[in-house]
């Protein structure tokens, strides 16, 4: 079997959050793991469809009441860094519908920063903000490029078939946009968990820091001591300082992307800063 539903990003805004969300859904069948990245071909794509449709099941597996089938991997929107994504997909999956999560551009460059300096913290540290997100051949830029990314998937896909969310969407109205996304899915709308009252990555950060203690209770002296120290660091990392002059050279390289993005939305996103 294969998906209907496919969240396509962008990274930081959200999807792990929607993806969690809409497996709650009796109607709504979410992957196992979150990302398949499946349609990228330095990925999973030589694993072959067999091996996709793993993760939907088999027909006879399925309820009869599951009408969606879906998975959300953000890398399907990081070309040039991955290309023929869109190509790929379309040719798999030609009716899939597609949710695409976006937020203030900068913002999601920073939680990207961040969220790369928990993995590669020297050598970004050393590099800083600055030099890191404008270096030629990363995906920092481009992956913010909202018109870019998506006007791929527009080349293959009816707008029909494509909806655009903002990650405060989802953070603030949850319940209306979470009724907005069950009808662009065309299953019962008023659907309503409780569970959708939990801010996803709140809980999961306390469930993150109850583990890390359990794990220092377990483990010898000498060795939560040599631990500790990183785990203490990356609880405390800061929000890196965004100058004037990153902020001007960050909108010169996005300003116009994000102006035909507006326009093609009909959103003016008056919080963003760009």
């Amino acid at each position: 079997m294969l998906p209907n539903l496919i969240t396509i990003g962008a990274q930081k805004c959200g999807t792990s959050a929607l993806h969690y969300y809409l497996s709650f859904h009796p109607e709504v069948r979410m992957s196992t793991p979150k990302e398949l990245n499946f349609f990228i071909k330095k990925r999973n794509w030589e694993q072959g469809q067999e091996w996709y449709e793993s993760h939907f099941g088999p027909d006879g597996d399925v309820a009869p009441d599951v009408k969606v089938h879906g998975e959300s991997s953000p890398n399907y929107t990081a070309f040039p860094h991955f290309k023929g994504v869109a190509r790929r997909m379309h040719e798999t999956v030609p009716e899939a519908k597609l949710i695409y999560l976006v937020r203030d551009p900068v913002d999601r460059i920073v939680s990207q920063f961040m969220h790369n300096w928990t993995k590669r913290r020297r050598s970004i540290k050393r590099q800083g903000i600055a030099a890191t997100v404008l270096e030629p051949g990363t995906t920092y830029v481009p992956r913010s490029c909202y018109w870019m990314q998506l006007e791929k998937f527009l080349k293959f896909y009816p707008e029909s078939s494509v909806l655009v969310l903002a990650q405060n969407d989802l953070r603030d109205e949850r319940v209306e946009t979470l009724e907005k996304v069950f009808r662009f899915l065309g299953v019962e709308a008023g659907f309503y968990d409780k569970r959708y009252e939990r801010l996803r990555h709140q809980t999961q950060k306390k469930e993150r820091k109850t583990r890390v203690a359990q794990v220092g209770e377990r483990l010898p002296p000498a060795v939560w001591s040599r631990l500790e120290d990183r785990v203490t660091v990356m609880e405390s990392l800061e929000r890196p300082v965004v100058t004037d002059r990153l902020r001007d050279d960050l909108a010169a390289a996005l300003k116009d992307d994000i102006d035909r993005f507006r326009m093609w939305t009909g959103r003016d996103f008056a919080d963003w800063s760009i």
